[in-house]
């Protein structure tokens, strides 16, 4: 069998210069604060955590007890040369089969949409049961109604699949979690200057024109109750809990 090699498509995007390691960093610490838990002390697994920028973000933020697990060899031994707590696996839902009730966080980003749809059900399971009873389940996936979905869908060989909002709350209610909260997230912020001209700030108020014309688009097309609803970010973040009486 042919075996593909990962950094093929990753490096086009990332890369371990002081620069990303500090923008990455900083991202994952600001879309995961607000859901991790409070104990610094938590057991957190980051699985597909690839060249282990959320890793070294929980670690910033005062996490320790961080691991990870990806299938790329290439990625996991770039965590390993950074002093990360990284196996590579090649069979990961087999692997996570043997952590039964084991962590108190598991982080999912950008990996769902990378397994095969007539898996994601399983797997999904798979690390509900790695779980600790009312532990989270966190991560991130492409957003279908995204304006830029179907690159999204198809920018990665690997990719399988991409969600609405409905179809990641399906997954995970059937895989067993509840208290699944879904959200936009996104890649940039508001500049602290956004009324002084700057290459920031022409993004942003370019972001913010055509996301306004992307929401009415979606309130002609469903009605403005659904319309006004429907998150438009590139990707979606979610939390998900373990139920406390499994």
């Amino acid at each position: 069998m042919i075996q593909i090699d990962y950094s093929r498509i990753y490096l086009r995007f990332h890369s371990d210069t002081p620069e990303h390691l500090a923008a990455m960093t900083a991202y994952f610490r600001r879309i995961l604060r607000p859901l991790l838990p409070e104990d610094k002390e938590s057991k957190i697994l980051d699985i597909g955590c690839g060249m282990g920028f959320a890793l070294m973000a929980l670690k910033q933020l005062g996490y320790n007890n961080v691991s990870g697990c990806d299938s790329d060899a290439k990625q996991a031994e770039y965590c390993l040369r950074h002093g990360l707590d990284v196996v590579q696996t090649a069979d990961t839902a087999a692997w996570l089969s043997g952590s039964k009730d084991s962590f108190d966080t598991i982080l999912a980003l950008d990996l769902i949409e990378h397994v095969p749809v007539a898996e994601q059900l399983d797997f999904t399971h798979v690390m509900l049961e790695s779980l600790k009873p009312g532990a989270p389940l966190i991560g991130t996936v492409p957003n279908a109604s995204s304006s830029l979905a179907l690159r999204s869908r198809y920018i990665c060989f690997t990719h399988h699949s991409s969600f609405t909002e409905h179809s990641l709350d399906f997954l995970l209610f059937n895989a067993g979690f509840e208290n699944i909260l879904i959200q936009e997230v996104e890649y940039i912020t508001r500049p602290p200057n956004v009324w002084v001209p700057s290459p920031s700030s022409r993004h942003w108020w370019a972001l913010k024109f055509f996301r306004l014309w992307r929401r009415l688009l979606m309130m002609a097309e469903l009605g403005p109750a659904q319309g006004r609803l429907v998150p438009l970010s590139l990707n979606l973040i979610f939390s998900a809990t373990k139920k406390k009486n499994r």
